[in-house]
């Protein structure tokens, strides 16, 4: 995998919108043992089928001998106990065989680390979740590979781990299908959790590799110190995230600007301890020292067996032994010290610093938000009009300046459409300037990947693409259960009111009936052709069909009342940094120690097209933490409308509800609705509790040489 094919003749599918669908093979570990395993492990199965007949056997035994009593039927009960007593021999004799050949089935496989195996596919096996076709959706990794709509793919395959021997088997050496060899490609975050991995066919990945990760190999990083093997796995996986083409991108238009990060000061925190570096380097030192005295013990324990019988040590040898004890005893006592302090929460007042473009860019060019997907850059997007900013500075007598990225190369602001932050280009540090034999830049670190971009005709993806949000979203159980204590019955009623109203309706109104089924345009952005045909022609509403699914849906909508799913007047858009504020900080000199300066968003506001001027809305994120309400103020006028080009929710810059909901602006969305009954509640308990955000510094992994060993072993890390 590491001997890059460079001059190949690429096979590119064409451009999709991320609406086809693959079918792939999945599998488990049983298709990828030897014939030998496999063998053995039938034979395994075979003993844990005839145990489990037996044992449904003394059960039944068991439930009989419950209701005979011995003195009335002597030759039954004797015959029962019989039976019991031959049953319990042999499920004592089958668990015994079992754990014999378990132990020599795990032994094989560890031995076995080392082949290359083979898949088969003409195995019977006990479940189809051993061998089976999946459906994946579009995306860059199978674009590349030529896949098409609706066809089956032998070039790409699922493996789920359940024997971490047969997996280090195939990451180390892969294995062959079909005449094909397959190699590991990548686990992501999603996938490490389901215990799954993606295999591929090993000349297929070649010939592409350069293409899905922009020329930048293994061996490259490795040069450079290498890195945390987990966030590489999740680098190299954002090619399968389920997108479309981001048609009309120009690369040579984008550029990597430094995130916008500052503090705001004497903030109320539940400030949560981690591990520092200095922490780090300190249990590494203390932990060395506790080696170097268990060590040196032991020296002293065996020169003390060898040692003739009777023979006394000298006072200074006693000495040494228990200065190295008690040495050894304080390094013991400081690495508890340290450990004690981990994840102890303490309220303080404190600077809180905010990473306010934590994943987010801007595009100056007219586009819908979305989540960008390019090799090694993620992250969400939003537009921001070019002239607006242009003109807003000529009216306040404000000088355009220069805006410099990360390698150090000023842009005009007429140069460039893309504006990526350093938190979205995940690979910044391994694409480095070139410079000449003096020093000086011949060329920058970005124009490198500009050019790779271009070379290997990689693509530049979308997803979760904005279009027409619509305010149709429900409560879920954690939004309400944080407010049990001040919520009455009364309240409770006033927030169904609307599904109550619809239920009631089913049979008497064509309105509420239609709403049931969601063929409601103000309320459904996506209407299937069903929900269409209602809207037009409401009179298939007597249709039998159409009655049954009434039926079905009313019965369905309790149960999800039952767990606190309720419509409420509020829809899940994206978090939005304010705009302005990014283009303030980048292009002009304004103070920045003055942030509330910056911006169209103010103190104590957002700013969202979906509500009216001055409306008081909530904003909310799944999962629910605490009784994190963020209880704001919208503000919707001419001036905040030449910014708000979409659906999203606009932050401030002196806001900490990043801090109070934990979200970071690469995608995340929050649930923003004017529900007053929730509104009311969550003033309530935040008067009489306060709301304190958690805070604590995020610790930093440490870097390592990529190897197959080395992705090996932090996968099985992450499994444990």
């Amino acid at each position: 995998m590491n001997n890059i094919i460079e001059d190949v003749n690429l096979n590119y599918s064409t451009y999709g919108d991320g609406k086809a669908i693959i079918e792939i093979l999945n599998i488990g570990f049983e298709p990828l043992l030897t014939q030998t395993e496999y063998s053995l492990y039938k034979e395994i199965g075979n003993y844990k089928y005839e145990r489990n007949r037996i044992e449904r056997i003394l059960s039944f035994v068991n439930n009989k001998l419950l209701y005979i009593d011995e003195s009335d039927s002597k030759g039954y009960y004797k015959w029962l106990i019989n039976h019991k007593n031959e049953c319990d021999k042999i499920i004592s004799d089958c668990k015994e065989k079992e754990k014999t050949l378990d132990i020599q089935f795990r032994e094989m496989m560890k031995n076995n680390t080392n082949i290359k195996r083979q898949l088969y596919s003409d195995r019977e096996f006990k479940s189809e979740e051993q061998f089976r076709n999946i459906s994946i959706f579009e995306s860059d990794l199978n674009r590349c590979f030529g896949c098409s709509d609706m066809t089956h793919s032998d070039d790409i395959i699922s493996v789920v781990t359940y024997y971490t021997e047969i997996f280090q088997s195939i990451m180390m050496n892969g294995f062959d299908y079909l005449g094909k060899h397959f190699v590991f490609f990548t686990a992501g975050a999603g996938q490490t959790r389901c215990k799954k991995s993606t295999f591929v066919n090993e000349e297929l990945l070649y010939k592409n590799l350069n293409r899905l990760f922009c020329g930048l190999s293994r061996e490259d990083i490795n040069k450079l110190g290498g890195m945390n093997t987990n966030k590489y796995l999740a680098y190299t996986s954002l090619c399968q995230t389920n997108s479309e083409i981001w048609k009309g991108f120009n690369i040579d238009k984008a550029i990597v600007v430094p995130d916008i990060e500052y503090d705001i000061s004497d903030q109320e925190v539940r400030y949560i301890y981690t591990e520092s570096p200095e922490d780090k380097k300190e249990l590494e030192k203390l932990q060395n020292l506790v080696k170097e005295y268990t060590d040196k013990l032991k020296q002293i324990k065996e020169q003390k067996k060898n040692r003739p019988k009777g023979t006394r040590r000298t006072p200074d040898e006693i000495a040494t032994e228990k200065h190295y004890r008690n040495e050894k005893n304080k390094a013991i006592k400081n690495i508890e010290n340290i450990k004690s302090k981990y994840h102890h929460s303490d309220i303080k007042r404190m600077d809180v610093t905010i990473p306010f473009t934590d994943g987010f860019g801007i595009s100056l060019k007219k586009i819908e938000n979305s989540m960008i997907r390019l090799p090694f850059v993620k992250g969400l997007i939003a537009y921001c009009p070019r002239r607006a900013f242009i003109d807003w500075c000529s009216e306040h007598n404000i000088s355009i300046k220069k805006i410099t990225d990360i390698y150090g190369k000023s842009y005009s602001i007429n140069e460039i459409d893309y504006i990526f932050t350093e938190s979205q280009f995940k690979m910044h540090k391994y694409y480095t300037n070139v410079l000449d034999k003096d020093g000086n830049v011949l060329k920058t670190g970005w124009e490198v990947y500009q050019e790779n971009f271009k070379k290997y005709g990689c693509d530049a993806c979308r997803c979760n693409v904005e279009r027409g949000v619509k305010l149709n979203s429900k409560t879920n159980y954690q939004i309400l259960q944080t407010l049990t204590t001040e919520m009455t019955d009364e309240d409770i009623l006033k927030l169904a009111a609307y599904d109550i109203n619809n239920l009631n309706g089913i049979g008497r109104n064509v309105q509420c009936m239609l709403n049931v089924l969601n063929a409601n345009e103000r309320r459904n952005d996506n209407l299937t052709w069903f929900q269409k045909s209602l809207i037009l022609y409401p009179e298939m509403l007597k249709d039998f069909y159409v009655k049954t699914l009434l039926k079905n849906t009313k019965d369905s909508m309790i149960k999800k009342f039952r767990s606190g799913k309720f419509n409420i007047n509020g829809a899940y858009t994206f978090a939005i940094p304010d705009t302005l504020a990014c283009l303030q900080w980048w292009f002009t000199d304004m103070d920045k120690t003055d942030i509330e300066k910056f911006g169209f968003v103010k103190e104590g506001t957002v700013s969202c097209n979906l509500f009216d001027n001055k409306e008081e809305v909530d904003c909310l994120r799944s999962p629910h933490l605490d009784h994190a309400h963020c209880i704001r103020k919208n503000h919707v006028d001419n001036t905040t409308k030449k910014w708000t080009k979409s659906a999203g929710v606009y932050i401030g810059m002196k806001d900490t509800m990043s801090k109070l909901l934990m979200y970071d602006n690469d995608g995340d969305k929050l649930l923003v609705h004017n529900n007053k009954v929730i509104i009311k509640c969550a003033k309530q308990y935040q008067l009489k509790h306060g709301m304190i955000p958690n805070y604590y510094d995020m610790p930093k992994a440490n870097p390592e040489l990529l190897t197959n060993k080395s992705l090996f072993d932090g996968i099985v890390m992450a499994y444990h």
